[in-house]
């Protein structure tokens, strides 16, 4: 019980001192855009995506490399509500496969609603935008919408607190209020062969930068 005292108060006197913290690192290390999938992600949102701003918020911008949080609700052209409540994001980092397939996080949007992320991409915390988005991102994969079965779908959300989310490959309407938009803070400590015995997420960053362009078109990545 003492070593276990000792170790905890340890741990967060490095924390408070920052010793043993880093930002930017596996599997949180941004991913930098290149320009031909810079061209490639800013195509797909001028020409699947609309995107309706119903309030700026002046926190930091929801940007490529950053973990994203948001409330969101979610329904199909005729109304129908698919889901109303939070979800989170890891967009743009170099591990973001194995952080959502690690499932220790409730409430992680699925790697299949490309369309989401995009829409959400340039809002500044605090910010509410209505998103529109054509079925072809609405469920983003590689096989064609014609080969696909009546009624397809996929996943929204693969673990929330209650169950599984699905959604059919239809247009969606999402309004999104953004909550959070940070860079990882990672505590490592007790390195062991290629890893650490203690590698935690200890906070999250928010950044000013980049800021918003107000030159810059709704489709353009950040």
């Amino acid at each position: 019980m003492m070593l276990k005292r000792t170790l905890i108060l340890l741990v967060l006197a490095l924390i408070q001192f920052s010793l043993g913290c880093e930002q930017g690192v596996y599997p949180y290390n941004p991913v930098t855009l290149d320009n031909s999938a810079r061209e490639r992600l800013e195509r797909d949102k001028r020409e699947f995506i609309q995107i309706e701003d119903l309030k700026l918020g002046d926190g930091p911008l929801a940007v490529w490399g950053r973990r994203i949080k948001a409330d969101l609700e979610v329904r199909y052209a005729d109304g129908t509500v698919v889901y109303r409540g939070p979800i989170l994001d890891y967009v743009g980092f170099l591990g973001d496969v194995s952080i959502h397939n690690s499932g220790n996080e409730a409430g992680l949007l699925s790697l299949s609603q490309r369309g989401i992320v995009l829409g959400m991409n340039g809002m500044a915390v605090g910010g509410k935008r209505r998103i529109t988005i054509h079925p072809r991102l609405a469920c983003d994969s590689s096989t064609p919408d014609d080969e696909l079965p009546p009624n397809a779908g996929c996943l929204l959300i693969p673990e929330t607190r209650q169950q599984r989310i699905w959604v059919r490959k239809q247009p969606l309407i999402v309004e999104a209020v953004l909550t959070e938009s940070c860079l990882p803070v990672s505590f490592r400590a007790l390195k062991m062969g290629g890893g650490y015995a203690i590698d935690i997420i200890v906070g999250c960053r928010g950044l000013a930068e980049p800021g918003r362009d107000p030159t810059a078109p709704l489709w353009h990545i950040y």
